[in-house]
């Protein structure tokens, strides 16, 4: 399983960034590392696992090259296929075992490359959730409870799995073994509040994220949106669905109900926020994949190897696509840029970066001056809407006033403008939009140059700042 996982995931190693999420958490690994802290300089809407995972393996291999995150999500796979094998064995024999394993590898990677080979929360949610199912199954509510806990500090979604967790233990152990399952999730979940600060974590992670999930932006936009990346999900995983008609056909009442409502409660978190990107529909692959091997240890061992090698091949296929492929165009142009910084910032320098890229941030190993990688808390302009939709716009409560407060406590040597380079929908929203903001630009900064049409401002000198003078722009740099 190790070694086909680290064949399949080899662009790991040649792919700079598969997706702005990686970078996005990147940049919040190196500001731990730099000993800031997490929700207070570098937040997002996640628990904290994750960013924490990032910057203990970069303090690891003592570089922040994402191709070692990428090997911890190799291990991530391969553990997640390891305990599907052990369940699958425990069902229904060693060769559904086998095919849980082998079904799961494959599937993992038949995705887009952005989704399938990016070290993305996913990924790191996955064992943990695998082992509260496993755990359970075994009449470990303690265990189960705790391997939730975790699934959830990866990402909020992981709580799902409390669903087939209850079940298995209600079943084993009425009512006990549930009351033992929830202390288990609960405790880790409170003792990871005091260390990161309980406002800061209920606010990131659950309370500040109605604007993301809000349904008043759902449109047909969005109807559309799911169809294509369900039809996407379904076409790229034929291998591991085409049992599951028949498997539900032939399902057996309290013996495989756990895998169905498994398979319910990833479905809900696939759908919860109506945003449907590809990588979301990761988590239902290790109940299909247990409901795929069970149908298929019903039928002659040939079905199972056939079905294998179709997994197989078209896993390789989208392993050929990660080194080749480029998704969604070109990637945007930060590297110029980066160098620009990198080779001017003083170690006590600050940056802010108008848009979404946060591989400026990284790349350039800029330390951000305020808390917000994206302009999504400041003015809603979240993914998986329509570009330019105003109307589906919702900022995180609050945002605006503190976006504008780390600057005037942290003000930043320079400031970036991506507008005019038109990076993910950056120019729906120049800086305008934000009236305060762009009044504090005037005020305080001056043009320097473009670097590939980001445009870059510079904090005027003291002296200037007193005297309020003009700005001067310098000649662009193409």
């Amino acid at each position: 399983m190790l070694l086909l996982t680290f064949t399949l995931r080899l662009p790991a190693f040649f792919v700079d960034v598969f997706n702005s999420d990686e970078t996005f958490l990147a940049t919040q690994a190196q500001v731990i590392r730099d000993g800031g802290s997490l929700y207070q300089e570098a937040t997002d809407r996640k628990p904290p696992l994750v960013p924490y995972l990032y910057a203990a393996t970069f303090a690891v291999v003592g570089s922040s090259a994402l191709w070692s995150i990428r090997v911890a999500a190799m291990l991530a796979v391969a553990l997640t296929a390891l305990l599907l094998a052990s369940e699958a064995r425990r069902r229904w024999g060693d060769r559904a075992a086998w095919t849980a394993a082998l079904l799961f590898v494959g599937a993992s990677v038949a995705f887009a490359p952005q989704d399938g080979q990016a070290a993305n929360f996913e990924v790191f949610m996955l064992p943990a959730m695998t082992a509260a199912v496993v755990l359970a199954a075994r009449d470990r509510p303690r265990g189960a409870g705790f391997a939730v806990a975790i699934a959830t500090l990866a990402k909020q979604t992981g709580a799902a799995t409390l669903l087939p967790v209850a079940y298995l233990l209600w079943k084993r152990r009425p009512p006990g073994g549930v009351r033992r399952g929830l202390l288990a999730f609960a405790l880790p979940l409170f003792l990871v509040a005091l260390l990161v600060g309980p406002g800061d974590l209920v606010f990131w992670a659950v309370a500040g994220n109605g604007s993301y999930f809000g349904l008043g932006s759902v449109s047909a936009y969005v109807a559309g949106l799911f169809a294509v990346m369900t039809f996407a999900f379904v076409a790229c995983n034929l291998p591991v669905l085409w049992t599951v008609p028949e498997a539900w056909r032939e399902r057996q009442s309290g013996v495989d109900t756990d895998l169905w409502i498994w398979l319910f409660s990833g479905a809900i978190s696939v759908a919860v926020g109506f945003r449907f990107f590809g990588h979301y529909y990761l988590q239902l692959l290790p109940p299909l994949c247990l409901i795929s091997a069970g149908a298929l240890a019903k039928r002659p061992a040939i079905w199972a190897q056939r079905t294998i090698a179709v997994s197989l091949v078209t896993a390789c296929g989208f392993t050929a696509v990660g080194f080749l492929f480029q998704p969604w165009g070109d990637e945007p142009k930060y590297e110029r840029v980066s160098s620009f910084l990198e080779h001017r910032l003083r170690p006590t320098d600050r940056v802010f970066v108008w848009g979404h890229l946060p591989e400026i941030y990284w790349a350039s190993g800029a330390r951000p001056a305020t808390r917000f990688l994206s302009s999504g808390f400041y003015l809603g302009d979240w993914g998986g809407r329509p570009p330019g939709d105003e109307r589906a716009d919702a900022p995180t409560p609050g945002a605006r006033i503190m976006l504008m407060d780390d600057l005037r406590i942290r003000a930043p040597r320079y400031i970036l403008d991506t507008t005019p380079a038109k990076i993910r929908g950056s120019q729906y929203h120049p800086m305008a939009s934000l009236p305060e903001f762009r009044a504090y630009v005037d005020r305080s900064y001056h043009r320097v140059r473009a670097i590939d049409d980001i445009v870059v401002y510079e904090r005027l000198a003291p002296s200037r700042l007193a005297e309020g003078g003009p700005h001067r722009a310098a000649a662009p740099i193409r």
